[in-house]
């Protein structure tokens, strides 16, 4: 688990300072941020994947999975790790965040706490035919209360996937046992006490099962996938008071006051103006840009919710997807020659793609892993002709949570 090493904390930083849990699909981080929102100190894990043999004889299906326990061990030994480096005394933290992978999910026994199945990952297709059977019937009803496509990317299918073929989730469901969520979720319900069974705003909104207009769980959504709400977590903004970590995590309390989506962290740190255009280059490559108070749908992005939408009062965000390479990038870090072409390819990609976000992008801010990379903002800018500037950190998703936690502190 490497770490950022500390020179002269006291003199260079200062409280209050947020921890911050990211928790992503091929790693997990912690990471502390001071008031100013410099990086004090970072922690990391990988996370492994397993890739099932899929019941299907579909070739372009795949099933992609992990173990909820591990995501659990690995995100408390990296907090834990972290706090070993800074040594910052108690009072002097302002609170708790976590960021997740979206759409991955978990199912649990509410009594218990244990997994009842496989993190089933965003990447996984086994509901390819179930999803495609749907979209017949419910595309546009659905469209226009998620802002999404019935697509396996999406939780629901895979929920309803777990209620038809795990034989554990019917026994819990019918003694009113069953729990299921995203990563955020299972996460908040292992590190908080009393053991929360809750979600933001963001997270929910990329289930399909989620009304993104009435900030509420969808009662025709839940029909279509046949999935209950007792089993789904109550949700909440972004920015809220989640409960507090448990002293058993890392030996004193700390309030848990935001929790959101990657991307739409990522995006929040960019900024909340009208027109603000981000891209995160990680697994997948995202392009995300804030449209306000006005709902806009398109066959050409997903619409979801932002990290400062409140009860009644949503926001929205226009997303595209690039399923790209973040493996590659990650290992042609020290290879200049090949990073350049991998860099020159996706920033072609992501110039092509612009023109689909409802205004004119003025500006790109950039983070992710592959803005390591010394090529990356000048390509992306020549080829998108715009300007373009990279965050102070790369860890753009786990700054968004930093400056929720922080920015009444």
């Amino acid at each position: 688990m490497p770490e950022l090493p500390l020179k002269n904390l006291s003199q260079k930083h200062s409280a209050p300072y947020a921890l911050v849990l990211d928790v992503g699909t091929t790693g997990v981080k912690a990471l502390v941020f001071d008031k100013n929102f410099s990086v004090v100190a970072r922690s990391y894990a990988l996370l492994n994947k397993q890739f099932p043999l899929c019941s299907t004889s579909r070739n372009d299906c795949k099933c992609v999975e992990q173990d909820p326990c591990e995501l659990i061990t690995r995100s408390a030994e990296v907090l834990r790790h972290v706090l070993h480096t800074t040594h910052i005394p108690h009072k002097a933290w302002a609170g708790f965040g976590i960021t997740t992978q979206r759409e991955t999910f978990v199912c649990w026994d509410a009594h218990t706490g244990n997994p009842i199945y496989p993190a089933i990952v965003w990447e996984d297709t086994r509901t390819s035919r179930i999803c495609a059977s749907l979209n017949k019937k419910h595309y546009a009803s659905v469209k226009e209360k998620t802002g999404l496509s019935i697509d396996p990317y999406f939780s629901a299918s895979k929920i309803k996937w777990v209620l038809d073929n795990v034989p554990a989730a019917q026994t819990l469901l019918s003694q009113n046992r069953l729990a299921c969520g995203t990563v955020d979720s299972w996460i908040l319900r292992s590190f908080a006490d009393k053991n929360p069974h809750t979600t933001d705003y963001t997270n929910a909104s990329r289930t399909l099962l989620f009304n993104i207009r009435t900030l509420s769980w969808d009662n025709a959504l839940l029909e279509i996938f046949d999935i209950p709400e007792s089993i789904l977590p109550r949700a909440l903004p972004s920015s809220s008071r989640f409960g507090a970590l448990d002293k058993k995590i890392l030996g004193f309390s700390l309030p848990i006051l935001a929790m959101c989506g990657d991307q739409q962290a990522s995006l929040y740190a960019a900024g909340t103006a009208l027109g603000t255009t981000k891209v995160t280059y990680g697994t997948g490559t995202f392009l995300m840009q804030t449209l306000g108070k006005k709902m806009i749908t398109s066959s050409s992005f997903f619409t979801t919710l932002t990290a400062d939408s409140k009860k009644n009062a949503p926001r929205y965000a226009a997303e595209i997807k690039i399923a790209c390479c973040g493996q590659k990038i990650q290992a042609a870090l020290a290879n200049p020659p090949e990073m350049y072409g991998i860099m020159n390819g996706l920033a072609h990609t992501v110039a092509k793609k612009l023109p689909l976000f409802p205004m004119p992008a003025k500006k790109l801010i950039l983070d992710g892993g592959a803005t390591q990379s010394p090529y990356l903002v000048a390509i992306q800018s020549t080829l998108a002709h715009l300007p373009t500037k990279k965050q102070p950190t790369h860890d753009g998703t786990a700054l968004g949570i930093a400056k929720l936690i922080l920015k009444n502190a």
